[in-house]
């Protein structure tokens, strides 16, 4: 039996979610929750916690008795502090792993319509936020073809139908607020066209650059530890972390193409590197990873607290 390292007792211990949730409430109000008022924010940041442990739960992602996914989630979450005055931001990251959660709901289940409908819509709403947000419907459908076996001409459809409804009813308002001037319901449409080229990446911050980095080391880390051992978990969960090594793909891709929208971005791949990371840490004994683990502890804590004193 292999010997038990500090990173296996923090990852196995019950009192690890706790702790961590105490942590990333403590973070919250040294970046001045309170004296800002970010109620909506802070809740939206806790509702999306309780979805990630609800996401983990019945998913069985982790082969042990582990909390460390939702842990790592609050962890990497807290780290950008710049984040945290955003409303918007607060729901997109909320409704992002509600579309995971969805989306994973679905597997092998091509008559999962309903499902399939409101991940969609979900994703439309997000876009009348923000627009960039559109960009996730070609990766939801990449994922309901390749890993979640969910793509059907019915699923499709009701894709396409989610997709269009929160326009329908957006339009349907501007309509019913200035009904003398129908062109005005679709000026939104102007600002899906706003992709900036070429990239700007002085429009990053250094606090944004490492924080990427680190999220790139462990998606690294964690991917290549997965697929090594993959053949231990059962088929769902290697193809759930499949599609969430695509999504962090294709979320690295978009922010090399498209830096403007970092913090649009950064939300998708956070969701999707935690569960990765949390794979390697829970489920490796050596004294490698244990150490490997302690220097993550303390750049997290460092980057961490770098933010709260930028902020």
């Amino acid at each position: 039996m292999s010997r038990k390292h500090i990173q296996n007792i923090i990852a196995e211990s019950r009192k690890t979610l706790p702790i961590t949730i105490i942590y990333g409430v403590g973070i919250w109000l040294l970046a001045g929750g309170l004296q800002h008022n970010w109620w909506i924010q802070f809740a939206c940041f806790f509702a999306s916690v309780y979805a990630m442990i609800h996401l983990n739960n019945i998913n069985l992602m982790i082969r042990i008795y582990s909390r460390s996914v939702s842990s790592a989630y609050i962890l990497l979450s807290c780290i950008a502090v710049w984040l945290f005055p955003s409303i918007s931001g607060g729901i997109i990251q909320l409704c992002s792993v509600l579309i995971m959660l969805l989306l994973f709901s679905c597997y092998q289940d091509p008559d999962s319509r309903g499902r399939t409908f409101y991940i969609f819509v979900l994703i439309s709403m997000m876009s009348l936020l923000e627009p960039h947000y559109l960009l996730l419907a070609p990766l939801a459908w990449l994922l309901m073809s390749s890993t979640i076996y969910s793509m059907s001409f019915r699923s499709l459809l009701a894709s396409l139908i989610g997709l269009i409804t929160p326009y329908w009813f957006y339009i349907g308002w501007r309509l019913f607020q200035n009904p003398m001037n129908p062109v005005q319901a679709l000026d939104f449409i102007d600002r899906f066209a706003l992709l900036q080229w070429p990239s700007d990446y002085q429009a990053l911050t250094q606090s944004q650059l490492l924080f990427f980095g680190l999220l790139v080391v462990l998606f690294l880390v964690g991917s290549i530890h997965f697929w090594m051992t993959s053949y231990m978990d059962k088929v769902r969960v290697r193809q759930i972390y499949a599609s969430l090594i695509i999504t962090t793909l294709y979320s690295i891709i978009l922010i090399a193409l498209q830096p403007q929208k970092y913090d649009v971005l950064i939300y998708v791949m956070i969701i999707a590197v935690s569960p990765i990371i949390a794979h390697f840490v829970s489920l490796t004994h050596t004294k490698i990873s244990n150490i490997f683990f302690m220097v993550l502890l303390a750049v997290i804590l460092f980057l961490t607290g770098m933010n709260l004193w930028i902020s």
